[in-house]
């Protein structure tokens, strides 16, 4: 019966709010397009399902969307720069609702951390379907992976973070005379790669919500999947196949 109550004036908040509106369309006394209309009016909606969210005692989606819908009414009232694909930029609250879930004690949260990881040689070794070893770290996890030491070996790799970071740095790794695979993949994550002139590369990426730059190519031409390939890359016998799965989050690819 609650449950009902409350969407009901969640229902009377909202047709009231879009009522108003209108009828400062039509009075003349805002002047809106119908498309302008939705894109000033949509935050201030999400806001209110938040509210009710919280009410119904859904906390975590419930602050997520109140603090998502703020940020989008705080640009249109010019306070900030915030648009809805800047939504990825949010991911570091699964962080503090974890933190505070494992304070309360409410939830339970496998979390593996690893960073500093110089050499591939230091995961786990899984053959793949062609029999070659593959370094894998996978898990539902929260953690941070980089290669960045001197002369760290570059081998097929299959990395996984529920909640990740991932910094590579091909430029400093000993890449072998073939096709290497490698693989990053999650939920929420930033991935930063250096990749060095003259290694032919296929990249093929896809970002739900985020962020996509790869070389020197402008965002909007590669939008949020990228399938990409070196003109050199099938006569190449030294390469790096790339694949990069998100849900939310950002994807840069720079050559050095």
């Amino acid at each position: 019966m609650r449950t009902r109550s409350v969407n009901q004036i969640a229902t009377a908040v909202v047709l009231a709010g879009l009522g108003i509106i209108l009828l400062l369309v039509n009075l003349g006394v805002i002047s809106l397009e119908i498309k302008e209309l939705f894109v000033v009016s949509y935050p201030f909606l999400l806001l209110v399902y938040g509210l009710v969210a919280l009410l119904q005692k859904k906390f975590g989606w419930g602050l997520f969307i109140i603090v998502f819908s703020s940020l989008l009414v705080m640009d249109r009232l010019d306070v900030i720069s915030f648009n809805f694909l800047d939504v990825w930029k949010l991911w570091p609250l699964f962080l503090i609702y974890f933190g505070v879930s494992m304070l309360t004690g409410k939830r339970k949260f496998k979390i593996i951390y690893q960073t500093e990881l110089p050499s591939a040689t230091k995961l786990g070794d899984f053959p793949d379907t062609e029999g070659n070893s593959t370094k894998k770290i996978r898990g539902a996890s929260i953690g941070k992976v980089t290669f960045k030491e001197p002369n760290w070996a570059v081998e097929p790799m299959d990395l996984y973070n529920m909640v990740g970071e991932y910094f590579i740095d091909f430029s400093k790794g000993f890449i072998p005379d073939k096709e290497t695979p490698i693989r990053v993949k999650g939920w929420v994550g930033e991935v930063k790669m250096l990749v060095p002139e003259g290694v032919p590369v296929k990249v093929n990426a896809v970002v739900g919500v985020g962020e996509v730059k790869l070389f020197d190519y402008a965002q909007e031409q590669i939008k949020h999947v990228i399938a990409y390939k070196s003109d050199d890359y099938d006569e190449a016998v030294r390469k790096l196949n790339i694949t990069i799965e998100l849900k939310i989050g950002s994807v840069r690819i720079d050559r050095v």
